[in-house]
């Protein structure tokens, strides 16, 4: 027999019972909506958790520190045997599978101050290997270039430009309120902040900048402060990112940290009075080759359980949203099994059925299937037709069971977000940034909706087993001879 042949007769059959088909393929319809459905929400809410978790800093990107305390052992890892910060920290952490790039930081240990033309604003320093950062943060730049290795060049974070002020215009402008206050009285006076709108955001790549730092130091019990100014130009500008760790960074190599870092050391150290310690060379060469911390950029999302986990085994602590990440996919993947296997309880139910009405089949056509091995049918030919039977039986009620889960989610999808569920579970981050595909409450991926369809034919045919068993072993004789 063609497999065409049997396709033929197949669908035949299935339309000369077209009303026990549709009754019958009901059950799996049911079923297969409902775990399409279970798992789409759960998937939904894991979603929006981890996008959650996203506002609080990329999950690709992670701080990496030595480990002071190990939990499972209840013990304080002593100075000598705690990991360093230092370029061979930085050649191991390359080595683990799924980190694409590291990114050694040295922070300047005082507040600096960015000055161009009569704008300025409080920034935060941070030296970084020019040639390991390279690979790091070069496609994060949205203007101008990354550096290059002049000390004289630097990076500016996204809302650096957002965070300068023109101080005396403001003095200006406040000196001139309170002057209209004491003529026309408090009424006249604006509130404050009105009328100015959103920060003017300045392009400030390619333009010559000042970096200013003060520091504080001692003669005679009295305090003097020094200040001390480094021209440098703005070569780039990095792109938005929603870590506010980093939003006044200023990247600078980390050469010139280290040597502001002496100069404000200087101040507080070798210039006050007794009781301050010097350092020693040993530990000035030290402070050369340790980094306050070390970046480390992860390949995909996917892979940041694995990386999380290889760090620790190999003594660093992660500061990182996604140290979560790993109870949150526990505890979905949980979600997911509970209402999957409720859900399941009526695919169950719905392959009875289909056994049922095989069997039912194969008695009102047992004198047919008696006629087709007196004409050459082998066992086989029986078994592959009741099992292509069942088998369609389930896929047609996968295909609409998968139509009525879309149907369900669409609607889900759309009270919730019409109701404020979102902005809810997501904590005011449900409806995504501008230019974003908004968040849904639960979502059907196309791997599930392959595997529905799959599932349904999967238990149609086994389903079938028990019927085309019973069917191939029917005498042909007895067969015809029935009525």
């Amino acid at each position: 027999m063609k497999v065409m042949d049997s396709f033929r007769i197949v669908w035949r059959n299935l339309w000369r019972m077209k009303l026990r088909t549709a009754l019958t393929s009901v059950g799996v319809m049911i079923g297969t909506a409902a775990i399409v459905a279970m798992i789409a929400l759960s998937l939904g809410l894991k979603e929006n958790a981890v996008k959650s978790l996203e506002n609080f800093g990329n999950l690709t990107e992670m701080d990496v520190e030595p480990m002071y305390y190990i939990p499972e052992e209840d013990r304080v890892i002593p100075d000598d045997e705690r990991k360093k910060l230092n370029f061979e920290a930085v050649q191991e952490l390359k080595k683990i599978p799924g980190i694409a790039a590291v990114m050694p930081v040295k922070r300047l240990q005082e507040q600096a101050k960015l000055k161009v033309g009569r704008r300025e604003g409080y920034v935060e320093l941070i030296g970084v290997d020019v040639n390991e950062s390279a690979a790091y943060r070069k496609n994060d730049v949205e203007k101008g270039t990354y550096l290059s290795g002049s000390p004289q060049e630097v990076v500016i974070a996204y809302d650096v430009p957002r965070e300068m002020r023109d101080v005396e215009k403001e003095k200006r402008e406040a000196r001139r309120s309170n002057v209209d206050a004491r003529k026309n009285g408090p009424s006249a006076m604006p509130p404050p902040d009105m009328g100015g709108g959103a920060p003017t955001a300045l392009n400030l790549v390619d333009k010559a900048a000042t970096i200013v730092l003060s520091r504080e130091y001692r003669v005679d019990d009295e305090p003097k402060y020094e200040k001390k100014e480094m021209r440098v130009r703005v070569v780039g500008q990095l792109q938005k990112s929603d870590n506010q760790r980093y939003s006044t960074a200023v990247y600078v190599p980390i050469s010139v940290v280290k040597e502001l870092n002496d100069w404000v050391n200087r101040g507080r150290g070798d210039e006050m009075a007794e009781g301050s310690t010097r350092r020693t060379r040993e530990e000035a060469k030290q402070d050369h080759f340790e980094f306050d911390q070390l970046t480390v950029k992860v390949e995909s999302r996917e892979k940041v359980e694995s990386v999380v986990k290889a760090l620790k085994e190999k003594g660093y602590e992660v500061w990182s949203p996604a140290r979560e990440l790993e109870t949150i996919n526990k505890f979905f993947f949980v979600i997911q099994l509970v209402l999957g296997g409720i859900a399941a309880i009526s695919l169950l139910v719905a392959t009875i059925g289909i056994v049922n009405t095989m069997i039912m089949s194969i008695l009102e056509r047992t004198k047919e299937i008696g006629i087709m091995k007196v004409i050459g049918a082998t066992v086989l030919n029986i078994r592959w037709l009741f099992l292509m039977e069942s088998g369609f039986i389930g896929l047609i009620g996968g295909l609409t069971g998968l139509g009525l889960a879309w149907g369900a989610v669409e609607v889900v999808n759309y009270f919730g977000s019409a109701g404020g569920l979102m902005d809810n579970l997501n904590m005011g981050y449900g409806r995504g940034a501008e230019g974003e595909a908004a968040a849904k409450l639960a979502v059907i991926p196309g791997w599930l909706a392959l595997f529905a369809i799959g599932f349904s034919f999967v238990i149609g045919l086994l389903a079938g087993i028990f019927p085309a068993i019973r069917a191939s072993r029917l005498s042909a004789l007895q067969a015809i001879r029935s009525e």
